[in-house]
């Protein structure tokens, strides 16, 4: 088999895949202002994307964003829910068509569920790293603040203590010459008069 025949093979698998897949899709009527409209076709136009494939991809992104959203206890009771109609409208889809079974296509939202416990666990600890690396900062901060207040406590104290120091000597001195002073004007013993 030539490569252009494989190539037309492949296009045949992707046409079926696609054919399958838009089966399980359930169509819905939207209204949306001209401003979203506007902005869907240019996008459309900008990436040479179908609009309505850009709408469901659009749409499909905004509930998973929407399912995050819920409250834990919420999310898993609708997660659940959602599962379980999904594979029952697949089922409807599926005998209409007389197939035997038709694959869900989308997301399994009680795996999705599992996905957004694990990204709120993992945000939490990231809160809890981040937090305690502030503290850390914080603390490191303080201590280095209290030693340079200690330092400058201590030069005070040594300022102080050299300034006392001085005048002690300085006050002293005088006593220190008088006391010299007096020695040497004390009459001696051996004296002529004596």
């Amino acid at each position: 088999m030539s490569k252009a025949q494989s190539l037309i093979e492949q296009f045949y698998l992707e046409e079926q895949e696609r054919i399958a897949q838009e089966s399980t899709f359930t169509p819905i009527d939207v209204s949306v202002s001209s401003a979203d409209m506007a902005m869907i076709n240019t996008i459309s136009k900008r990436f040479n994307k179908d609009k309505n494939q850009l709408v469901r991809e659009a749409l499909s992104q905004a509930i998973v964003d929407m399912f995050s959203a819920l409250e834990p206890v919420e999310r898993k009771m609708l997660a659940k829910d959602a599962d379980e109609l999904a594979n029952s409208i697949a089922a409807e889809i599926a005998e209409e068509q007389g197939l035997s079974t038709l694959e869900v296509t989308g997301v399994n939202w009680v795996a999705q569920d599992k996905q957004c416990i694990k990204d709120e666990r993992k945000a939490e600890k990231e809160q809890q790293k981040q937090q305690e690396m502030l503290a850390q900062k914080i603390l490191a901060e303080q201590e280095e603040a209290a030693e340079e207040t200690a330092d400058e406590m201590t030069n005070e104290a040594e300022e102080v203590t050299s300034v006392e120091e001085t005048d002690s000597q300085d006050a002293s001195t005088p006593f220190a010459e008088e006391e010299e002073t007096s020695e040497e004007y004390t009459p001696s013993n051996n004296s002529i008069f004596a």
